[in-house]
């Protein structure tokens, strides 16, 4: 923390935000913001870019404000808010190397910054020059009596009418006077002052957490052999009595895997047909079920080679043993990749979907690090700081993606093939609409292909109730559609410059643009 005068920093950095942000959505104000940060920390000195960490986290909040633009989705949003978070947390401790550390130096910093703001006469002082951090607290030491002399006063009035109506009167004239207040000041204006207070001292008066930089700092990634002297008779053949219990039970979780992944090679990747089913508990299932194996996994690798387990001289077929269960979790994570396949191919994209797809990125990764581990020595901090870092890239990864259109012009031109819901599909964000708005003569002839292709009949009166009730028909889609398309119209022709974005923009000139 050391600025020149930052207090008239603080004070310019909460205008800019108030100017950006006051009675606006959020659009590319929140790019220009999170470029006059970089520029000015650049400017000043208190951003370097030196060094792989620094450059990826500084160019992932970059590309997440950009990404926040052109297509101003809510996962590109929580993407940028938590990279902004992750930046503050380097700039805070910029030698820690656990994302996840990194991420809690970051999150904690946002309170100690408030706490310092208050608190610190270098960085906020009254106009008369005292102390505004002592004002606060002997605002506060006040507050609790004031508060019993205001129960009191209430109490009182309510036993003695009289009593009650004299402060009665003494409120309503306190009232008249400040009714101007009520009418004159905007409390959108405050709120807006007092968020761009809160978040430019989040910026500008960073905290170190020292107990974060020494966990981090006590952690290697590599192991270390640990020598102890045993006393007891029977100590010295304890490693080797571990070994071998820990090679029965790889044996073991091996023939069973074994097992369920035989089954699987030939039910879901050779020999699979559908038959009409639901397929929400054939992938779901395996899914869950991959996520519980994966944990299981690591836990018991974290523990079998957590310490000198590493250095017995003849663990070799150990880690032939743990190299053979990290395949078939290999395997099993192919499985469920081919069940997600076979859910798209018939019941079309969703979130859910689309997720497994990535959690089967990060499910693989994890396996190569869990290899890595036990080939290499590697300590389990290793692992978590790798893996961590791993969800970290592949969240901005995802947010690269505008998945509602996506999924929107993916379902609809698959309608031959795939269920399309078009319950889901009206509810998909604004910049969708271009491929959700179709005609309704085109609508009712993928209804009558889906009503062949997956059973319900809409000519009985009983089943058509029923379809009713669980999905729309062609006609409520196209109304529910219109009535967006002009809302969407209205809210967008009276947004201004600063809250403009790319995508919004494309949309209403794909809409309205004849």
């Amino acid at each position: 923390m050391n600025f020149k005068n930052p207090l008239g920093t603080l004070l310019i950095a909460t205008l800019l935000f108030t100017v950006l942000f006051y009675n606006k959505a959020l659009g590319i104000n929140l790019l220009i913001y999170e470029i006059a940060v970089v520029l000015y920390l650049l400017l000043t000195k208190q951003l370097k870019l030196k060094g792989l960490n620094t450059i990826v986290i500084t160019s992932a909040f970059l590309l997440t404000g950009i990404l926040t633009v052109v297509h101003h989705s809510q996962l590109s949003f929580f993407v940028n808010f938590l990279s902004f978070v992750v930046f503050i947390g380097m700039l805070s401790s910029p030698q820690i190397r656990n994302i996840l550390h990194v991420f809690s130096a970051g999150f904690l910093s946002f309170f100690t910054s408030q706490k310092v703001m208050l608190r610190d006469k270098l960085s906020i002082t009254t106009v008369t020059g005292k102390n505004f951090g002592f004002r606060f607290r002997r605002f506060w030491l006040f507050f609790a009596p004031s508060m019993i002399i205001i129960f009191f006063i209430t109490l009182y009035g309510w036993s003695n009418p009289e009593f009650g109506n004299f402060i009665q009167h003494i409120l309503d004239f306190i009232g008249d006077k400040l009714s101007w207040f009520f009418t004159y000041v905007d409390f959108a204006v405050v709120f807006t002052i007092l968020t761009g207070l809160l978040i430019s001292s989040f910026v500008l008066i960073r905290v170190r957490h020292k107990k974060i930089e020494e966990i981090d700092a006590g952690h290697s990634d590599e192991m270390i052999r640990v020598r102890k002297e045993h006393h007891q008779k029977f100590k010295l053949t304890a490693l080797k009595e571990e070994y071998k219990a820990t090679v029965f039970m790889f044996i073991g979780l091996n023939i069973v895997l074994i097992g369920l992944n035989v089954l699987d090679i030939d039910h879901v990747w050779l020999n699979f047909q559908w038959e009409g089913q639901y397929l929400k508990q054939f992938v779901h299932r395996g899914t869950y079920f991959l996520l519980l194996a994966l944990v299981i996994s690591i836990i018991l690798v974290m523990y079998c080679f957590r310490g000198n387990l590493n250095f017995y001289p003849k663990n070799r077929l150990l880690k032939v043993l743990c190299y053979i269960w990290l395949a078939q979790n290999l395997i099993l994570a192919i499985s469920v990749g081919i069940r997600n396949w076979y859910y798209i191919e018939f019941f079309a994209l969703a979130y859910k979907r689309i997720m497994i797809v990535f959690f089967l990125i990060l499910t693989i990764y994890g396996l190569y690090s869990v290899y890595r581990k036990v080939s290499q020595t590697k300590s389990n901090y290793y692992l978590i700081r790798t893996n961590a870092y791993a969800l970290f890239l592949v969240l901005i990864l995802s947010s690269m993606f505008n998945w509602d259109r996506i999924i929107a012009r993916y379902n609809f031109q698959h309608s031959d093939n795939s269920f399309v819901h078009l319950n889901f599909l009206s509810e998909l964000s604004d910049t969708s609409l271009p491929f959700l708005d179709l005609p309704l003569s085109t609508l009712e002839l993928i209804d009558t292909k889906q009503s062949s292709k997956f059973g319900y009949d809409l000519q009985s009166e009983s089943s058509f109730s029923l379809y009713k009730r669980i999905y729309l028909t062609p006609n409520d889609y196209k109304r529910k559609i219109a009535r967006r398309k002009m809302s969407f119209k209205q809210r967008w022709e009276k947004k201004g410059w600063l809250e403009w974005n790319y995508s919004e923009d494309r949309t209403y000139d794909e809409l309205f643009s004849y």
